[in-house]
């Protein structure tokens, strides 16, 4: 038995939550997971997971077990970093907001690749905020929501939202000079989900406030879908600055209302706190600070701890 194998796929199964999980994350077959498990659980002498057709839990033993494998990997990580220059390697298991990753990210991964040729990007698209752990993920982009427990977030950019519509749009309607000249039923909305209110477009200026609630035919739970709709002439839209860029650059849209506050959105890379933290997620994380147009200038020079809610 190769027991840094078994462990490596016991601390696999234990955070994905399942024998599969645990084979799609290590690129094995189920049944080679199954046969770790079962040769670590007889050399220890004791049942690590309780395992059913559907679930799957830790025992007590496995509990006491779980830190000090996950310690035993950390160690051999940073062995091997030590031997081999910390030069990244290995598979690196990216999230990503869908709208940052089509926009932003991906754009830029192919230079980070050909910068890290022992490296493998695994990128997925996704606004969950879910585990980490649990799903097999190195390192997220987050925006300001993260789960429960204790990451390290590294502020990398701030943006700001911005109304927008097409030029022949506006043509046919008139240019907004006040956010009570927005007319709620040309407005295309974002929603979270099938049954959740449209999100309000908020504004200041000075000691001014004003709301949108849009109310207009259409409605998205993507923001490249909302732009996209919009460039078409579809309404206004109030989406992240940073996502609009594109648009607004080559003229598919004109922004409006530039004299008022928006909202700001920050945007971390976060990813689960550990004693070591591994070269390919120390790259990855200077990569993406790079990669958002203009730094958060008022971010911390080196990463913050915080709370996950």
């Amino acid at each position: 038995m190769d027991r840094l194998k078994a462990i490596e796929v016991f601390v696999a199964a234990a955070e994905a939550g399942s024998l599969s999980g645990a084979a799609a994350r290590l690129g094995l077959s189920p049944p080679t997971v199954t046969a770790q498990l079962q040769a670590l659980e007889a050399h220890l002498r004791c049942t690590l997971l309780q395992r059913s057709t559907r679930s799957l839990s830790l025992t007590p033993e496995g509990e006491a077990f779980l830190p000090r494998a996950r310690a035993i990997l950390g160690a051999m990580a940073e062995a091997e970093a030590e031997a081999g220059g910390d030069a990244p390697r290995g598979v690196l298991r990216v999230q990503v907001p869908i709208a940052v990753g089509h926009m932003v990210l991906a754009p830029a991964l192919a230079a980070f690749a050909a910068a890290h040729p022992g490296l493998r990007v695994v990128t997925i698209l996704g606004n969950e905020v879910d585990s980490l752990a649990r799903r097999g993920i190195d390192v997220a982009i987050r925006m300001d929501e993260v789960e429960t427990g204790d990451l390290v977030a590294r502020p990398v950019y701030r943006s700001t939202h911005v109304v927008c519509a097409a030029q022949a749009f506006l043509a046919r309607h008139g240019v907004p000079t006040h956010p009570a000249a927005i007319d709620p039923a040309q407005s295309l909305a974002w929603v979270a989900d099938a049954g959740a209110p449209p999100r309000r477009w908020r504004f200041r200026r000075g000691e001014e406030r004003a709301e949108v609630e849009p109310a207009g035919p259409l409605a998205f739970n993507s923001s490249d879908a909302l732009l996209n709709a919009a460039a078409a002439g579809g309404g206004f839209c109030y989406v992240l600055g940073l996502l609009a860029h594109a648009h607004l650059r080559d003229g598919r849209l004109r922004a409006i209302l530039e004299d008022w506050e928006t909202e700001a959105q920050v945007f971390y890379v976060a990813y689960p706190k550990a004693r070591f933290t591994a070269p390919k997620v120390r790259a990855f994380a200077d990569f993406a600070a790079a990669a958002f147009p203009e730094h958060l200038r008022q971010a911390p020079a080196s990463p913050i701890r915080i709370r996950r809610r």
